[in-house]
């Protein structure tokens, strides 16, 4: 066996780095303290952060309680909202052209699947039937009444509604830098221009611009789109998704809310646009907000405008800022002694928050399978290909979004249904979803989808509409009448407790530490 690696080097600070510095600094804090294990960050003082609002996803909850990260405080810090779902508007369009909304929620009183086949779908005209989330979630009354997922008083990180969190990405990444270096991380203000590789091909030191090198020994690319060590150094590939996901520009800004009292929707917005789709992520003094597009259909100029005139009031393009967007996944995230995080290992576009998921979800595998010496190549090989499965599993789920449009009003939309791809398992899955409700068993990896959030998204979609599914399944109708009358009481008691968002935000906001 190998010896324990003494120095972890990580190239890039914003919500990435630092979240990847806190995470290792905390798991490791034994090696650290015995001054066993260095762990030193850099990163440049002239880039800014990429963003305007985070949508996290429910698993940030748990990974701030696990980091021993007071919840009051990262509420507070980071001007953060909850999130119980998130909210889909216009994608999709009833028989006599309405637009039709959907959510996708975090909490719901699942049943077996086929009373929904049987009650709530035969013989009921799409549009006028029952909502399929409405009925198995109280997330969209919540989202609807702007409810908070928290009841006043509850401990941190206590809930009745399972919830995620709006952040300000310009907030989140100083506040866990904050947290990092109180444990033990270093960091460097420089920029990186290049690497030099030993006779194996690894990084034995990263040259800043001031001519210093850095000797390193484990690294961690966190440097963005920019890929400074992963793609340029190494020379690791770029997988691009474009055959499968068309948008690859988005324009950002952010606008104050119109009343500072105004509710707040414990949701993130996706509204689909002629030429792509705006989100809308509200933080407690503002709302992040974006439009994400294709450059083969719809200019940066045409972009913001058509964003502007959706966004009204205050709302002005010179405000605005255009990012372009590499959508793909780096072929091996893990290469010789280089690990990319983040927009370095890939970016899939931001309609399901699932940019720092991954890289949660990529640091907690990294610790499992954290190498020695020897540079066991199962251990990187095991990390590389559930990596992989990750993001291909996010493309999956975003490219079914578009596929089952059924907008037609745009080349845009028109591109989307029927020139975009999708995978091989998806197309299988979608024939077999025809017949059937998607199960577990349908999936090559459940990371972030199960096939609930599937599930929800098919019927949201009205991919159901007008079928018949399994008719020969049974169930007494006075059976389903009670079992649905026992969830709608549920749902009914929880939205009871429930207070205002807003009111429970700012009741944290004060009880926060100094």
């Amino acid at each position: 066996m190998g010896q324990p690696i003494r120095n972890i080097t990580i190239v890039g600070g914003g919500t990435t780095g630092w979240l990847a510095a806190l995470f290792l600094v905390t798991r490791l804090q034994g090696a650290v303290r015995r001054g066993e294990l260095d762990i030193h960050l850099i990163e440049s003082d002239r880039i800014p952060i990429i963003g305007v609002g985070e949508s996290l996803s429910p698993s940030m909850a748990t990974t701030l309680e696990q980091l021993g990260i007071p919840e009051d405080d990262f509420i507070r810090d980071t001007d953060a909202t909850f999130k119980v779902a998130g909210y889909f508007v216009g994608w999709d369009e009833a028989d006599d052209g309405r637009p039709l909304s959907w959510v996708n929620p975090f909490v719901g009183f699942m049943t077996a699947g086929w009373e929904f086949e049987r009650y709530e779908l035969t013989g009921a005209p799409y549009g006028d039937g029952p909502d399929y989330a409405r009925v198995v979630s109280p997330c969209r009354e919540a989202i609807e009444l702007r409810k908070s997922p928290k009841m006043r008083g509850q401990k941190p990180f206590e809930h009745v509604l399972r919830y995620a969190y709006h952040t300000n990405a310009a907030a989140f990444a100083p506040f866990l830098r904050k947290h990092a270096e109180a444990r033990g991380v270093r960091r460097t203000g420089a920029d990186v221009v290049g690497a030099t590789r030993d006779p194996r091909g690894h990084i034995s030191a990263i040259k800043l611009e001031d001519g210093r090198e850095v000797p390193v020994e484990l690294v961690i690319d966190a440097s963005g789109f920019s890929s400074v060590l992963h793609h340029k150094v190494m020379g690791v590939p770029l997988v691009d998704y474009s055959h499968i996901l068309l948008n690859d520009r988005a324009v950002v800004t952010q606008l104050a809310h119109a009343n500072p009292d105004e509710p707040l929707e414990p949701a993130t917005r996706a509204t689909a646009l002629p030429h792509g789709w705006a989100f809308r992520v509200p933080l407690y003094h503002r709302t992040g907000n974006g439009f994400i597009y294709s450059s083969q259909h719809c200019s940066d100029e045409a972009a913001a405008n058509e964003f502007a005139g959706y966004l009204g009031g205050n709302a002005r393009v010179e405000d605005m800022r255009v990012i372009p967007m590499r959508v793909g996944r780096t072929q091996r995230s893990w290469e010789g002694n280089c690990i990319a995080l983040g927009l370095a290992a890939g970016f899939v576009e931001p309609l399901e928050a699932s940019a720092i998921f991954t890289v949660e979800t990529s640091v907690k595998w990294l610790l499992h399978y954290f190498p020695d010496s020897d540079w066991e190549p199962a251990l990187r090989d095991r990390y590389n290909s559930r990596v992989t499965d990750l993001y291909d599993e996010v493309a999956d789920y975003i490219a079914l979004h578009y596929r089952l449009s059924r907008r037609e009003d745009t080349s845009y939309w028109r591109a989307q249904r029927h020139e975009m791809k999708v995978s091989d398992r998806l197309e299988q899955n979608l024939s077999i979803w025809r017949h059937t409700l998607p199960v577990r068993a349908d999936f090559a990896s459940t990371n972030y989808f199960d096939e609930n959030t599937y599930i929800a998204a098919l019927f949201g979609k009205g991919f159901y509409r007008g079928r018949e599914l399994q008719p020969m399944r049974e169930v007494d109708a006075r059976n389903w009448a009670g079992l649905k009358q026992n969830i709608t009481s549920a749902h009914a008691r929880a939205l009871g407790m429930l207070p205002d968002h807003r009111a429970v935000l700012t009741e944290i906001r004060a009880r926060a530490s100094g």
